[in-house]
């Protein structure tokens, strides 16, 4: 705040230099002025002079006793100390016992002890107590120019000879400090350390004017003097404030802050210049600094890097500074004139209703409008605090109040009442100080030392003499303090520290309503009728107290409460906050409600430290700031701030904690337009819960409503009616799911609706107890339940009780009533086997033979109770023969378990019994149940060493693949010296190691390697050891072989190369090689290979079938189709045209199988291979139409056919199917072909006529059109013979059955290979000959399916 000017004083000592020091102590506030005049003058707070004191010269120093009792006062003219008592106004000559004048001051902190420095370096002590002085001569050689006492009462004398004294209290001197320069601004604190030391330790003075020196008494070792920038300036003046810290200013104008801690000495905390041409002086009260220099007092906050936070032009200039002892007055002296202004003043205020009063200045008061009313005058804001007047008070007040008519001020035992609309004050002198004030109406009530005062502040009607004054606490309360007072229209309220509360009526004139807590009440914070308030107990405990019902509410939480604020708002009567000095708390008290009564916490505000709270409405809290004016905060639980927010998921969430707040604040109408923005499920449920737990049923049935649950919205409709408050809340706690809450309600209120509660919930206990006074027809069924609960709970013997209990001994013909009592005897049988009682539990369960349930669970209870005989007739008789074997097996009841083995699957049971037969050396019967359990490794072990059955137990290894077996199987036939088998069975079992022993011990290794190979779980070095034998017996090919499967490739590859050389093993070698090449993808193994093939190596080219067989291992497919069309060719000419058809077909078939088109040369090679083999089929089939055709496509690509003898008989063929066929032109075609030179000559002899024929006879008339079907991807006319479409140049696949194209709606493909056909012609094809002609396998001609997506055929198109 701003300071604000109290008084001036305009040359109290005439011009010149003017110097003041205000008074120490709590409670005092004079202030000691001295000048040019030779006079000390002494000022009240308000600036009014009491008493001036001529001296015998110029005041030199002047010091106050840390009391404020003395004022001790030096000249330079006079050997003498004047003591002027403040309290008698007195003033006493105190001779030192020196002879030359005193120099400085300094008093003790415990005892007026006075301390005198000289001129000349003496000291001397005075108790003014004792009146005891010491004169100590040659305490320095030159003028002490300062000292300073701590609490520990050490004595510090700086002096002009560059010394610094530490003395005690008697004067003698404990330590003698030599300083480099002279010394000034003596003074003590405690300086920050890692180790907290209580007391005033360390000693700071400035020295030269320059640096600031710091002598810690507990290190002394180690003194720390602090240099600073020579732009600042000389030190002026520095003060220590807060944990260690020191506030220097400079002559310069600069201000800095630094820290003692040992960590952070030498570092500036912050460094302002606030002065721009010189400062003169600054002070330091808690967290607010003053600084004088350029004519302006400065304020700065020393905890905010020293932001100016107010300054004024005191008149006169300001040259020094100092706060008062309570901080609340700032003096500052210019140039003969001094000022005072208020900086902080005490937190007077008070509210009444709508308006509020606190104090403004030390001796003023302001009343303010904090909310609108309707006959408010129109200058009145209805948004801020307005004021309204101001009311000047004769002396500072130490308690004020505010009425609906009065400003009420007390000041000690002076009271005065101001009327709001004018006119004198009315004054009341109360018996003592009074402590709090509290005003309403036409009364007042005061409390002071423990007991309260109710008075008229206006004279009473004479009728009525005692509404005059009546004193509390009343006599039959003698002994009882009073801690707190309220006063509303209707109710004077006080409360003792004895816990009692008490309510006297103001319109009867006597006690209303007495309440007596359990322990001692500190405060009580009543809202405006007082119906409700807060109350404060000496156990810190924060309670709601509802007079009306005189009950208690607790808080859901604790906290350091220092007042409470009610909202003045009707709708939100039960709304209050809680003020702790750093924040409000917002709670929600709920008198009636589903839960009973209990208080909500809401949200919590953040509040200034010096913002008091007076007045609460409708979430805007009306505070009391510094400086008297009152400012209005909203609350954080009644914020709206974001609703609107433009971001969808910020608004969302903004609104869905907004409408959370509602509902804690009741505000279910406000909550329902936002739960209808929102229009979220969840949200609208908590709000029909919220309203449920309040009782608001017609609101929570609106809501449900618009939830469409329709079976709460009937549930409501039917809790709407009920009137009695105990029923109503039981049945909305059954709703909201709160079954304990629920049935406390009802027990109280509602007995049936209690019963079927407890029975809905579980509750058998209570549902039986209350059932047996409410309702007894139904006992014997809630007792039936309790038991079936109990026996679930293991409390066996209470069950029983309770079983026995609930059978009903009336109508026992009764179909409902047998089925009871059938439960309650099987509950007795189990029960009985629980608690031991065994024969009566095994006999009850036989009776009920029938019930296979009770027979299994009595069953099961005796297995747990080992009663294994009668368990076992129980489980017998309930059918589980399995169970009772396995007990009769536990018995040794041999008989009885081979009655029952036929009957059981079970492994386990039959695993015993095997067991159990072995022992008895019937092996047959056990190697039987073995089986039967699955056992195969004891059916083997009994196989091999009591049956002596090898056979079996070689079977039963083989079907079963165990290891264990076959292990047994490898001993027994090593023991037989079949080292075969025993390899054979050691591989099974997984010993490689031994195998390999006894393989090579028997050189078996091959035969033990070709059984490694065929075992999926062989080792890689089992392998390799094998490798490594045959490659020491330079057998390449089982070297290479057995490198191959160890994973080592390269090694691999270089034996198989080696043996592939020799004939005899180059087949198997190379397709070793092969396989080596493409698992171990490496391009280096591949090429050694290729080169290998191809006799770049040793000059002896390999069959291409190899390289073709590597390109396939390896993916290559280009390269492998390449490779099948130069083998293809190689077998045409040699005359096997199906093989090369095959070789052919397989790549087709391999590549269509990875998706990889097929190469164009392949696909040509493959088409006519395959046509030129089905000419024959045809021809036998007497399809000539369809040889013919086949035999055109070859003859016009002819010159595929490697020897021209084949050409010649290709040629001739296709003239002479053609002839057969019809096709004149066509024959005629091939037949001039075949009569060039290159051809006549080679023509069979037999058919050179036929065709000379042709060709001299050649057709007249014109070539009949060729027969077309439609193409499969297009749909245009294509030549039945012709595979590529003129219209979409597509690749046509061919029927496999006849050669020509295949045709969309009469598709299939066989189910073998997977080549297209035509379905109708293949399956005449296969009818006829059984066979597919392109796979040469049997195929059914039923197994054909029509497929109706050609385009799984016509993917796979040729490439280049």
């Amino acid at each position: 705040m701003t300071p604000k000017l109290l008084y001036t004083i305009d040359q109290p000592h005439g011009l010149g230099e003017l110097y003041f020091l205000w008074q120490k102590g709590e409670s005092h506030s004079l202030l000691a002025t001295t000048g040019t005049d030779a006079t000390v003058a002494i000022h009240d707070r308000s600036g009014q002079l009491l008493e001036r004191i001529k001296l015998p010269g110029l005041c030199s120093g002047m010091e106050w006793d840390n009391d404020g009792d003395y004022l001790a006062i030096i000249t330079p003219n006079s050997n003498s100390v004047l003591l002027w008592e403040c309290h008698a106004n007195k003033r006493v000559n105190i001779e030192t016992g020196l002879r030359e004048p005193p120099s400085c001051l300094a008093w003790s902190y415990g005892e007026p002890l006075l301390a005198v420095g000289t001129q000349k370096g003496n000291l001397a002590l005075y108790n003014h107590h004792t009146t005891k002085r010491i004169p100590i001569l040659g305490k320095h050689t030159k003028k002490i120019t300062c000292a300073a006492w701590n609490r520990d009462s050490i004595l510090i004398l700086a002096s002009d000879d560059k010394n610094l004294s530490i003395n005690n209290s008697d004067g003698d001197t404990l330590r003698m400090i030599t300083l480099r320069d002279v010394p000034n601004d003596l003074q003590f604190s405690e300086m920050k350390t890692d180790e907290r030391v209580a007391g005033e330790n360390t000693i700071s003075l400035v020295v030269a004017k320059r640096t600031l020196y710091l002598y810690n008494l507990l290190n002394p070792e180690n003194p720390i003097e602090l240099a600073f920038q020579q732009r600042y300036g000389t030190i002026v003046s520095y003060k220590w404030y807060g944990d260690g810290y020191i506030l220097i200013g400079f002559s310069a104008g600069y201000i800095i802050s630094i820290s003692t801690h040992i960590k952070e000495v030498g570092e500036e905390l912050f460094q302002v210049k606030n002065h721009k041409d010189n400062l003169t002086d600054i002070a330091v009260f808690n967290g607010q600094a003053a600084s004088c220099g350029d004519g302006q007092l400065k304020l700065i906050s020393v905890w905010n890097a020293g932001q100016v936070s107010g300054s004024v032009s005191p008149a006169g200039g300001a040259e020094r500074c100092a706060w008062s002892a309570d901080g609340r007055l700032l003096a500052a002296a210019g140039r003969g004139t001094l000022s005072a202004y208020v900086t902080r003043l005490p937190p007077l205020c008070a509210a009444h209703g709508t308006r509020a009063v606190a104090l403004s200045s030390l001796a003023e008061l302001t009343l303010y409008q904090c909310i609108a009313v309707p006959d408010q005058p129109q200058h009145v804001s209805t948004s801020e605090p307005t004021a309204l007047a101001t009311y000047n008070l004769p002396t500072e007040p130490s308690v004020v109040a505010l009425g609906a008519s009065h400003v009420c001020a007390v000041s000690g035992q002076a009271g005065a009442f101001y009327p709001l609309g004018g006119g004198p004050a009315l004054r009341r002198h109360y018996p003592a100080p009074v402590d709090a004030l509290r005003v309403s109406g036409d009364y007042a009530a005061v409390l002071y030392q423990g007991r309260a005062m109710l008075h008229s502040i206006e004279t009473p009607d004479p009728a009525e003499p005692e509404r005059e004054a009546m004193l509390f606490p009343e006599p039959h309360m003698q002994g009882a303090k009073i801690v707190d007072i309220h006063l509303t229209s209707d109710f004077f309220i006080f409360v003792t520290e004895q816990g009692h509360i008490e309510y006297f009526g103001l319109e009867e004139w006597r006690s209303c309503s007495r309440y007596r807590h359990a322990c001692g009440v500190r405060a009580l914070h009543c809202d405006i009728s007082g119906a409700r308030a807060l109350l404060l107990d000496e156990r810190r405990r924060a309670h709601v107290y509802a007079a009306p019902a005189a009950e208690l509410c607790a808080l859901p939480d604790q906290r350091d409460v220092k007042s409470a604020i009610w909202d003045i708002c009707l709708s939100d009567r039960n709304v209050f906050c809680v003020y702790t000095g750093e924040a409000l708390h917002t709670y929600y008290y709920a008198p009636t409600s589903a839960a009973g009564a209990h208080v909500d916490y809401v949200a919590t505000t953040s509040v200034l430290p010096d913002h008091i709270p007076l007045i609460l409405f409708s979430g805007d809290v009306y505070c009391a700031a510094s400086g008297g004016s009152v400012i209005k905060i909203a609350l954080d639980s009644h914020n709206t701030g974001g609703l609107a927010d433009a971001d969808t998921e910020k608004r969302l969430a903004n609104q869905r904690q907004h409408i959370e707040k509602l509902l804690l604040l009741r505000r279910f109408p406000e909550a329902w337009l936002f739960c209808d923005a929102v229009d979220e499920p969840d949200m609208w449920r908590k709000l029909g819960e919220a309203a449920i737990s309040e009782l608001n049923v017609e609101f929570a049935i609106r809501v449900y409503t618009r939830l469409s649950d329709v079976a709460m919205v009937w549930a409501l409709e039917d809790a709407s009616h009920i009137e009695e408050l105990p029923v109503l809340s039981g049945m909305l706690c059954a709703c909201l799911g709160k079954g304990e809450a629920a049935a406390r309600w009802l027990e109280s209120g509602a007995s049936m609706q209690a019963l079927e509660l407890h029975a809905a919930r579980g509750d058998w206990a209570r549902a039986a107890a209350v059932a047996a006074s409410a309702c007894p027809a139904r006992a014997p069924a809630i007792t039936l339940h309790r038991a079936s609960h109990l026996e679930l709970t293991a409390d066996y013997h209470e069950a029983l009780a309770n079983y026995e209990k609930s059978i009903i001994t009336e109508n026992v013909e009764d179909p409902k009533v047998k089925e009871h009592n059938a439960k309650c005897e099987a509950g007795i049988a189990r029960m009985s086997i629980r608690c031991g009682d065994v024969m009566r539990g095994v006999t009850t369960a036989m009776k009920y033979s029938q019930d296979v349930n009770l027979l299994k669970d009595c069953a099961q209870l005796l297995e747990e109770e080992k009663q294994y005989s009668h368990a076992a007739a129980l489980y017998d008789h309930a059918g589980n023969t399995e169970k009772a074997a396995s007990l009769y097996i536990k018995l040794k009841s041999w008989l009885k378990v081979e009655a029952l083995i036929p009957k059981i699957n079970s492994p386990s049971i039959h695993l015993q019994y095997a067991k159990a037969k072995e022992a008895e050396g019937r092996y047959s019967d056990a190697l039987k149940s073995y089986l039967k359990a699955q056992d195969f490794e004891s059916a083997i072990r009994l196989n091999l060493d009591k049956l002596d059955d090898i056979d079996e137990a070689v079977t039963l290894v083989q079907e079963t693949k165990s290891v264990l077996g076959a292990k047994m199987v490898a001993n027994y036939f090593q023991n037989s010296d079949d080292p075969t088998s025993a390899i054979k069975f050691l591989v099974m079992s997984l010993c490689y190691d031994e195998a390999f022993q006894l393989a090579r011990k028997n050189g078996k290794l091959y035969l033990y390697g070709e059984i490694l190979i065929q075992t999926s779980q062989a080792r890689p070095e089992d392998f390799k050891s094998l490798a490594l034998h045959f490659e020491g017996e330079n057998n390449y090919l089982l070297a290479g072989k057995f490198y191959f499967h160890a994973g080592e490739y390269n090694k691999a590859m270089t034996y198989l190369l080696k043996a592939g050389s020799s004939e005899a093993e180059e087949s198997e070698a190379i397709t070793i090689a092969i396989d080596a090449a493409a698992a171990s993808d490496d391009e280096r193994l591949t090429r050694r290979l290729i080169e290998f093939l191809l006799g770049e190596t040793d000059g002896n080219p390999r069959d291409p079938r190899h390289l073709f067989r590597l390109y396939m291992a390896k993916k290559q497919f280009m390269e492998a189709a390449k490779t099948a069309v130069i083998i293809a060719g190689a077998e045409c000419a040699a005359g096997r045209y199906r093989e090369a058809r095959d070789v052919a077909r397989g790549l087709c078939a391999a590549l269509r199988a990875r998706g990889v088109p097929v190469p164009r040369d392949l696909m040509r090679a493959a088409v006519l291979l395959h046509s030129y083999i089905l000419v024959r089929t045809h021809v036998r089939r007497g399809r000539h139409d369809l040889a013919a055709r086949l035999l055109l496509r070859a003859a016009a690509e002819v010159a595929f056919f490697p020897t021209q003898q084949h050409q010649v008989s290709i040629l001739t063929s296709a003239v002479i199917e053609c002839g057969r066929a019809g096709l004149r032109h066509q024959a005629l075609q091939w037949a001039r072909a075949l009569m060039t030179p290159e051809y006549r000559e080679q023509i069979d002899p037999k058919y050179v006529k036929k065709i000379e024929s042709v060709v001299r006879h050649p057709p007249r008339d014109a070539a009949p059109p060729e027969r077309t079907a439609p193409c499969p991807q297009c749909g245009a006319e294509l030549p039945v013979a012709e595979l590529q479409c003129a219209r979409c140049e597509a690749e046509v696949p061919f029927c496999l059955a006849t050669g020509l194209h295949i045709v969309k709606d009469d598709l299939t493909a066989c189910p073998e290979c997977d080549f297209p056909a035509i379905l109708s012609e293949f399956k005449e094809m296969l009818r006829e000959e059984g066979k597919c002609p392109m796979c040469g396998e049997n195929v059914d001609y039923r197994r054909l399916v029509k497929i109706d997506d050609v385009s799984l055929y016509l993917d796979f198109r040729p490439s280049e």
